[in-house]
């Protein structure tokens, strides 16, 4: 025995299937906002380079190298992927930004023999337990751009949370890098 419906009442389905869409709506905008489990800074490894805080200077004609230090501010273990390009030695995970004085975007240097491709090592992921850090070093950001005419360039690396593009990107500080004859 079923009671009668009330005039102008909405069936159970409808109004669950009604609030799951509403669920499922706002979903993605909490993945936006979550905060990302590590942070990124990076500087300049060159000797002698750093003139302040975020900031350092190399002569014209210099190899420019980059660190970074990841920190793993969750409250899970992380595994970051670690594997360099071996035609300029960044690390596959790292994107960088970066602009000259004028607020255009550095010149990408030409790869010879481009049809070689690039290689990897394929090391497994790093794991960083909830508090730990790790440098990775070496990134040759100079064979990627042209950091050769004398110019003041802003620097900063992204880093992608997962495999996932939902889950967003980390950003670095950004560094200057001036270049002095």
């Amino acid at each position: 025995f079923m009671p009668p419906k009330a005039p102008g009442s909405i069936p159970r389905i409808v109004l669950t299937c009604l609030f799951s869409t509403c669920c499922m709506a706002t979903a993605p905008l909490a993945a936006q906002t979550a905060k990302p489990p590590f942070t990124a800074t990076i500087g300049v490894e060159n000797l002698g380079s750093q003139t302040g805080p975020d900031s350092y200077t190399v002569k014209a004609g210099s190899d420019v190298f980059i660190k970074v230090h990841l920190t793993n501010i969750s409250k899970r273990k992380l595994s970051l992927g670690y594997d360099k390009d071996s035609r300029t030695n960044v690390d596959f995970f790292h994107h960088y930004e970066i602009r000259d004085g004028n607020g255009n975007p550095a010149e990408k240097r030409k790869i010879d023999h481009p049809e070689i491709g690039s290689t990897g090592h394929g090391w497994p992921g790093r794991i960083l337990k909830p508090g730990e850090s790790m440098d990775i070093t070496g990134d040759f950001i100079s064979r990627l751009f042209d950091l050769g005419k004398l110019n003041q360039y802003t620097v900063q690396l992204s880093r992608a949370v997962s495999d996932d593009p939902k889950d967003g990107v980390v950003k670095s500080n950004t560094i200057t890098v001036t270049v002095i004859p």
